[in-house]
Order: C-alpha cells, then sequence, then structure tokens
C-alpha cells in the first residue's frame, strides 16, 4: 500500500505583488502527474511523491485563473446551500421559495405561492430541519420505491431486488450493489420530477448492467431520452438541496 503525505503549504511567497488568497495542501503518493482539487475552500496538489516544491508551485502558479474561478464558484455555492430557517430560501422543484414557519398543533408542510410552509408548534430550526427531513422521506418512499420497483419489472430485472434503501449521503444520489441494494438519496425529491425520474433509471439500470458502458447508457437512452440534460441540470444546482 503506497504512503502518503499532506504537506500544507504557502504559495504567497511566490508573488509578492499579488499573493493568492487561498490555503493550500500537497498529498504525496505513487502517481504520475499533479492535479488539482477544491474543496472547502482550500486547494488540494495531488502529485508525485518525487516532485519539487518549486515543481508543485509553477503548477499552482500556472492554474492561477482556474483556481479562482473555481473558489468563487465553490463560495457561490456555499451562499446557495439550503439551510431551513425562517425567511431562508429552499429550491423546491425547480422554483426558489421562501421558508414561511406558522405555528400549529398540526405538523405540516404545505406549498401555497412562492412560501414553502413549515407548521408545527413552537417551531425552532432544528424541529423545523427534523420535519423537511420526514416530509422528503415520506415522499421519496411514496414516489422512488414503487417506481424503481414498476421498472425493474419492466426491465424484467425486479427479482434482482433485494432491497430499496433512502439513505441520505454526503456525495451520491444514488447506488446500486451487485448484491440487489438499490439506494436513493431522498434529498433528491426537492428536485423537478423528471430528474427523480432519471435517477430511478440510472440505478435501475444497473441492476441489467453493472458499469457504466456503451450497453448500459444506450439503456438509460431507451428509458430516459434526455438523461445528458438531467445530469448537467443536477450538477449545476445539486449544491442547492444539501442541508
Amino acid at each position: 500500500m503506497s504512503k502518503s503525505k499532506i504537506v500544507p503549504l504557502n504559495f504567497a511567497a511566490v508573488n509578492q505583488q499579488s499573493p493568492p488568497s487561498f490555503s493550500s495542501e500537497v498529498l504525496r503518493s505513487k502517481r504520475k502527474t499533479l492535479a488539482l482539487y477544491i474543496s472547502h475552500k482550500k486547494v488540494l496538489v495531488r502529485c508525485p511523491q518525487r516532485a519539487s516544491r518549486a515543481e508543485v508551485q509553477e503548477f499552482v502558479n500556472s492554474n492561477q485563473d482556474w483556481i479562482q474561478n473555481r473558489l468563487q464558484e465553490e463560495s457561490l455555492h456555499d451562499q446557495e446551500r439550503l439551510r431551513i430557517e425562517k425567511g431562508g430560501k429552499i429550491f423546491y422543484r425547480a422554483r426558489e421559495l421562501t421558508i414561511e414557519f406558522k405555528e400549529g398543533r398540526k405538523q405540516r408542510i404545505l406549498i401555497n405561492g412562492d412560501r414553502f410552509i413549515i407548521q408545527g408548534h413552537k417551531l425552532t430550526a432544528a424541529k423545523a430541519r427534523v420535519q423537511v427531513e420526514d416530509y422528503l422521506i415520506d415522499k421519496a418512499s411514496e414516489y422512488i420505491i414503487p417506481r424503481a420497483r414498476g421498472l425493474a419489472r419492466y426491465l424484467g430485472v425486479d427479482r434482482k431486488i433485494s432491497e430499496i434503501k433512502l439513505r441520505k449521503t454526503k456525495t451520491k444520489w444514488g447506488h446500486c450493489t451487485s448484491a440487489g441494494v438499490v439506494q436513493y438519496n431522498w434529498l433528491i425529491m426537492l428536485a423537478p420530477y423528471s430528474i427523480i425520474d432519471y435517477m430511478i433509471t440510472h440505478e435501475v439500470c444497473h441492476l441489467v448492467h453493472m458499469d457504466h458502458s456503451r450497453r448500459y447508457w444506450n439503456l438509460v437512452e431507451s428509458i430516459c431520452p434526455s438523461h445528458s440534460h438531467y445530469i448537467d441540470w443536477l450538477k449545476e444546482h445539486e449544491h442547492r438541496y444539501w442541508f
């Protein structure tokens, strides 16, 4: 197993006239090329074990514009990230709605015009968050599970399904295992139904082809002809669904 080491770098000294406004770390491992990754306002440089500090600095300097653009994009995404709070904004079914707290003994969620109304008794942000989670899980159970099973029957692979799980994960919208466990992130219920249907299709088709081969994508396209558009849309907007 290859050893790797993360070392903090300070690239501000490279160009004293316009020091970069970001922190950087380098991860050395048994690889042949250098690569950049942006995460949580930090630049991670993956490089070969023997790459010199000068080589790493030159690589970062030559990609300044890309780094700054990505950091700016990440900052914008952070501002748009979903926060369940009174007066906050929620991107629901491709519409930006204002979150409203409403006092009431009965717990429920209502969509009225441009308002996303969370009704409950003595609501706090924490209570409202749990209520939204329960709401989305219920919606996912009602919509995703039967449609996934229905598509599996249509494809003749319904017997391959051992379980359909609904689980909030940090990065994935769905997952399918060789053991027939199909998993969906219930946060996807915030998205338009066309996006949800694409995700259902994506995972169920893995019951036929457990890869991303041409045959797999041909099958996805036969069911969801606009899948490439939905993939691009989700990449552009998915950050607005995580909380």
